[in-house]
């Protein structure tokens, strides 16, 4: 706006400079050509042709001007009115509201009289109210976001709005222009995103569970919580690249690892599996599990890896113990089938030999029976042991 006025004032220097000059010039010349007239009265004519025909500029600047001017004014109401965000204008001095927009009153539920009765404060909650007050008392950051701030509804319901604020004159009063947003359903995300992160951390903290990122494109790998308490790597140890991670797999199941995560990225599959052994930071190795789910981008190209590795080693101990349970059971029931009944069947031979001899006297008669009877029942509990050992699957 300075801009345009300058400009009409410099319009009109210079056309009455252009006319004084000229006019002065033509009279004089007319002089000359006429000495013997008086023509001193073409300069009262031409000061008064003067002054009309600048008047009449300087008026049809101004009205372009004045037109330019509420054009501007014009468009600023719509972008006041049409704005699906929050603007008002309150007083510096006293804080009072000067200017609402629509979206305001349907926003708190108050019309547009009682929020012109009121001040910033009173859409704040208590808490709220001297904070601002402070802030606004003293030099501040303006025509930039100043923060999230706790807005109140007519019917007391608290919401987040996220502010921005400039310095402007309304109707002669300093006062400031502020845009609101609302941010509470962000504000809702972020406190829901914070939750799970700490539901998250709280399962990992209690699992062997590790979680990790890997991007074949630049091979880094970005672990989640637990890698360092679990696997004793700090920050200073640990390198964030596939080629580490690989270094630190057992010799002996690396090529198996590399074999079945190339093969997944050829066959195209979703996910991947395996268990292998991994170096511990005291050099112990600890057995693992990890899996994952592959990413591919449009081209069917691995985009990124998300997986879980999972301390298994307490797992693969039992499973050791149960396989060792497993062959002393199987020697105990070869042990019965070979080493144990051979000599109890020569005994009952030999207790059967004996029944049969003529010599053989009655007192002992009796006690042969008695030891082919034990000697059978043994036999019998051998076999069902025999049995027993036979149903469980002493193969896995």
């Amino acid at each position: 706006m300075r801009k345009r006025t300058a400009l009409i004032v410099l319009i009109y220097l210079v056309f009455g400079g252009i006319w004084l000059v000229m006019g002065a010039r033509w009279i004089d010349n007319l002089n000359r050509l006429t000495p013997g007239r008086d023509l001193s009265w073409l300069y009262t004519y031409k000061n008064i042709f003067f002054l009309f025909v600048s008047g009449v500029i300087l008026f049809l600047l101004i009205e372009m001007y004045r037109a330019s001017l509420s054009k501007v004014e014009k468009n600023y109401q719509q972008l006041f009115e049409g704005s699906p965000a929050v603007i008002y204008v309150f007083d510096k001095t006293n804080f009072q509201f000067l200017k609402v927009n629509n979206v305001m009153t349907r926003k708190y539920g108050y019309n547009e009289k009682e929020l012109l009765a009121m001040t910033v404060l009173d859409i704040r909650p208590q808490e709220e109210s001297s904070r601002l007050k402070d802030y606004l008392l003293t030099k501040h950051d303006e025509g930039s976001e100043t923060g999230i701030w706790l807005h109140r509804k007519k019917n007391g319901e608290s919401f987040h709005q996220l502010i921005s604020h400039h310095s402007t004159v309304y109707e002669g009063k300093p006062a400031y222009t502020v845009i609101a947003i609302d941010v509470e359903q962000h504000i809702k995300a972020e406190e829901k995103i914070k939750e799970l992160l700490n539901t998250y951390e709280t399962v990992t903290s209690v699992t062997n569970d590790v979680i990790w990122e890997y991007s074949p494109y630049t091979d880094r790998i970005q672990w989640m919580n637990g890698f360092s308490e679990i696997f004793g790597y700090t920050d200073d140890l640990r390198e964030d690249s596939g080629e580490w991670v690989l270094d630190k797999i057992h010799p002996e199941d690396k090529n198996r690892v590399v074999e079945s995560m190339e093969l997944a990225f050829k066959e195209l599959s979703t996910s991947w599996r395996c268990e292998y052994r991994f170096l511990c930071a005291d050099g112990n190795y600890k057995e693992v599990s990890n899996q994952a789910f592959i990413l591919l981008d449009k081209q069917g190209k691995t985009e990124k890896m998300v997986g879980a590795l999972r301390d298994i080693t307490v797992r693969k101990d039992y499973e050791k113990r149960l396989l060792l349970k497993n062959s002393m059971l199987k020697e105990i029931a070869w042990n019965n089938s070979h080493e144990i009944r051979r000599p109890l069947s020569n005994i009952l031979g030999l207790a059967e030999l004996l029944n049969t001899d003529p010599d053989t006297s009655e007192a002992q008669a009796k006690l042969l029976n008695m030891l082919g009877k034990s000697a059978t029942e043994l036999d019998e509990i051998l076999l069902k042991i025999n049995d027993s050992l036979k149903d469980l699957n002493l193969e896995n």
